[in-house]
């Protein structure tokens, strides 16, 4: 077993192999041997006995038999042996004299045992295992017949024997020749082994068992590791692979079936062209996936493809809060040096003694600050509350004035920051971004929470919004402002549409543009 363990694909094979066939073989000789022997002996016995009653019934055998010529029938003998495989045959007369004997000395002396009395006597034609003239033989004792008037009369018999000296060397033989076979078999089977191996090492990119383990290990633990979804498909566009990440990125999507995964990564694209793709983005059902192709070749042939992808819409809204973040603190440090440089001019003036002027300058800043101090009773949802607050310190660095409806009324709403700064961030830096260089800057906030929507309207005096545009602003990447715009009206589409609200644009009378945010209370 260790050496099994151990052992390459290959060595595995050909040793399993090489077992499985000489077992098989051994089976196989053995009972071939057995039935080999049986029939050798049965073909031994029968031409024994083939000879013997050839030789009965010769007249001229019987002839030389009833006349003692042993050369004669010596020449009978001789010619029959040349065509029955060389036989040991002896010849006795009716006395019990050897007629015939191979060994040219006991011609013409009795026989010794009564191996010939029931040839003789009783005229019996016997096959049988003895021990023949010069050892164990197939031996078949027949009577020699003379014909006598219209009968016949026993005056002799006669013993063909095959010494099974000569019957073992057939065996042995033929069994030769099979192990002939087998070696060709062995041959084969080991030539067999080592293609069989060889095939399966192309298959498995040289590799052994062991190091394939270890890889499927790894892939199964980076696969469950990365939270990157991964998929692969076949050249038949069946999926072969899918991690957890993948599995629950789709399921967000509704994606139930194969082919819809395939369309919406785009692996039927690279699967076609082999076109190597990065950082593709694929938007379906309001979310927007990074996805990297590769094509799957064996040798040069496309297989497969393969795809790695993320889900972009938490990585843009973390980008689009830390915009909104960065615009809150350039806005405050804008408004503290302002207020900074207020108060030198107000501690100058009192140094000066004009304090009437203080005292006018202080009333004047003091009633443009209290004028946001409604929107704190009024609007009391804080993620809200710190977007118009810092919007506000941006517009009044660029001399705009944005200020919020009197008759604005929100409750603590269960929006994330997050996507609150995406929503009204983006439409009220697109308002003070409209309005700035027109000579009339006001950017109106209303808010209000009656009936079972959240209701934001931003209305501008900037130059307004024609129909043509109106079609699409909402689209990512449609701007008219130049390249690399046209993504923040997109992000608060998309991010209202996550809620099941949605963003409409309409041109006032008076001119400039209103974008109405539509928020269901309760959403899904």
């Amino acid at each position: 077993m260790r050496f099994f363990k151990h052992a390459t694909v290959r060595t595995r094979i050909v040793s399993i192999f090489l077992l499985l066939t000489f077992l098989l073989l051994f089976v196989w000789m053995v009972i071939f041997a057995r039935i080999e022997v049986q029939n050798v002996e049965q073909e031994y016995a029968q031409l024994s006995r083939q000879t013997a009653n050839s030789l009965a019934f010769m007249p001229a055998m019987a002839e030389a038999i009833a006349n003692g010529e042993s050369t004669e029938a010596q020449e009978i003998i001789d010619h029959l042996r040349l065509q029955a495989d060389n036989p040991i045959i002896t010849a006795v007369s009716r006395d019990g004299h050897y007629v015939y004997h191979p060994e040219e000395e006991i011609i013409g002396e009795n026989v010794d045992d009564g191996q010939f009395t029931s040839a003789i006597v009783f005229g019996s034609f016997i096959t049988e295992e003895d021990e023949g003239v010069l050892g164990p033989a197939m031996v078949t004792t027949a009577p020699v017949y003379e014909s006598v008037g219209d009968g016949e009369q026993v005056v002799g018999a006669i013993t063909v024997e095959f010494l099974y000296e000569d019957i073992n060397a057939a065996v042995i033989d033929k069994l030769s020749r099979l192990g002939f076979v087998a070696i060709f078999g062995v041959a084969g089977s080991i030539g067999g082994a080592i293609i069989l191996g060889r095939n399966i090492r192309r298959d498995t990119l040289g590799m052994e068992p062991a190091k394939i383990a270890e890889l499927y290990r790894e892939r199964e633990g980076m696969l469950y590791s990365v939270k990157e979804g991964v998929v692969a498909i076949n050249q038949n566009q069946h999926v072969t692979m899918l991690n957890p990440a993948a599995q629950t990125i789709l399921d967000s999507l509704n994606l139930t079936t194969d082919s819809e995964c395939i369309d919406v990564l785009g692996l039927s694209e690279t699967l076609e062209n082999g076109d190597i793709v990065d950082d593709d983005e694929r938007m379906y059902n309001g979310q927007v996936l990074i996805a990297s192709r590769r094509p799957l070749y064996n040798g040069e042939q496309i297989v497969g493809a393969i795809c790695s992808f993320r889900d972009k819409t938490d990585m843009k809204q973390l980008q689009e809060t830390m915009i909104q973040v960065q615009g809150y603190s350039d806005g405050l440090r804008a408004q503290a040096h302002e207020f900074k440089n207020k108060l030198y001019v107000i501690m100058g003036l009192l140094q000066l003694g004009n304090d009437e002027e203080a005292l006018e300058l202080i009333e004047k800043e003091t009633a443009v600050s209290t004028t946001a101090m409604p929107l704190f009773h009024a609007i009391k949802d804080p993620g809200i509350q710190a977007i118009l607050l810092g919007k506000m310190a941006k517009a009044a660095e660029k001399k705009v004035h944005l200020w919020v409806d009197e008759n604005s009324k929100l409750e603590r709403t269960e929006f994330t920051a997050s996507d609150v700064a995406v929503m009204l961030g983006n439409l009220l830096d697109n308002a003070i971004e409209a309005v700035a260089s027109e000579s009339k800057k006001e950017i109106s906030v209303f808010i209000t929470d009656m009936g079972k929507d959240i209701v934001i309207d931003v209305q501008d005096s900037g130059p307004g919004i024609d129909q043509e545009q109106q079609a699409e602003i909402f689209q990512k990447g449609s701007s008219y402002k130049g390249s690399g715009r046209g993504f923040g009206l997109s992000n608060v589409l998309q991010t209202a549409r996550k809620y099941g609200g949605d963003v409409d644009i309409s041109s006032p009378v008076e001119g400039g543009a209103v974008f109405s945010l539509y928020l269901p209370k309760h959403w899904e």
